[in-house]
């Protein structure tokens, strides 16, 4: 048992160092503008590599989703659609606050949501009890930290701009960019439960458990990378660079946006498979966890490439206040979900 633990602890903080470093290649491409980049990450990492990996894990694939209701399918991709435009927000931000900030407020954020829209709307009546309260707890330490992690982002782009680029306007717009990305990225996990009966069809026809849930999350990345698409088309018109996609590229620039994809995909299917080393209480302890170590990942890995300077004091001191915060909420955020229902 103890060796289980300690593999799922290696496997959450592989996952963590991959989810975190998975816009990382994007850096090689600078030739190209944001939205080329952006765009070629869509489709080959955001579609192509979960596709790839999803027909290669689950046999019968496409029959699964012939006998699966259109009602279903539409709501997986109404709400993949939804996610899809988070993702859009997301690179927004990382091109003007940075690696840092925009794993830290976007995913924080996406936890708030996450945990509170589906409490009211399943169990209105369930806010002013014990539960409740853990509920509101979290979310108000969740508050605290991102406004210590934007007090942070603003001490430092008013001293060096350390994020090229950025500067005051910019880091206004990243930062509220990061808070939408994270509120619509929680749509994912709406689209994820409508596809219970889908991930039991992939486990009847063979598929094993930790890669069951492939079945499920392709219909709804295959309708978030709609947004993602159009938006890059869109911006490409607007900008003049339509041409300049194929004319200012290298062959390791279409590597890169698969690599991120790899290292974004990987990032949960490693998650997946740490949870089934915990069992029952995979997805309790396992997805704090996760989302803490990328929280923490993030911070180090903006300060590795630059983005933050480590100082005992100024900016970098109020980013680890808020870090604390957040990893506080996300614990807590947790304890609620796991609270039995009435007490």
């Amino acid at each position: 048992m103890q060796t289980d633990v300690l593999s799922a602890l290696g496997l959450v903080l592989a996952a963590a160092i991959m989810n975190a470093t998975y816009t990382l290649p994007i850096k090689l491409n600078r030739e190209w503008k944001w939205e080329h980049s952006w765009l070629a990450f869509t489709i080959l990492g955001v579609v192509g590599v979960p596709a790839v990996i999803t027909m290669s894990t689950v046999p019968g694939l496409w029959s699964i989703y012939n006998r699966t209701s259109a009602a279903t399918l539409f709501a997986m991709a109404l709400f993949g659609a939804g996610w899809g435009v988070s993702m859009i927000f997301f690179g927004l931000a990382l091109s003007l606050v940075g690696v840092a900030l925009t794993f830290t407020i976007s995913l924080s954020t996406s936890a708030a949501s996450g945990a509170l829209l589906p409490f009211i709307g399943n169990h209105p009546e369930r806010l002013f009890t014990a539960q409740g309260a853990v509920l509101i707890a979290g979310i108000l330490l969740i508050f605290a930290g991102v406004a210590l992690c934007g007090l942070a982002g603003k001490q430092r782009d008013q001293g060096t701009s350390e994020v090229p680029g950025s500067g005051r306007g910019g880091f206004v717009r990243g930062f509220l960019f990061a808070l939408i990305s994270g509120v619509l990225g929680s749509l994912l996990n709406l689209g994820l439960a409508y596809g219970g009966g889908i991930q039991a069809a992939a486990r009847d026809n063979g598929a094993s458990m930790v890669m069951t849930s492939n079945a499920v999350w392709l219909p709804c990345v295959s309708a978030g990378f709609v947004p993602g698409v159009i938006y890059c088309l869109y911006l490409m018109k607007k900008n003049g660079t339509d041409g300049g996609m194929i004319r200012h590229s290298r062959w390791y620039y279409w590597l890169s946006a698969i690599c991120m994809g790899l290292l974004w995909y990987g990032s949960v299917l490693l998650y997946s498979l740490s949870a089934s080393y915990l069992g029952s209480a995979g997805t309790s302890i396992g997805w704090p966890l996760f989302l803490s170590a990328i929280v923490v990942m993030s911070t180090v890995v903006g300060v590795l490439t630059g983005e933050w300077k480590v100082r005992l004091h100024g900016p970098f001191r109020t980013l680890v206040a808020g870090l604390a915060f957040l990893v506080a909420a996300i614990t807590v955020l947790s304890i609620a979900g796991r609270m039995p229902a009435g007490t």
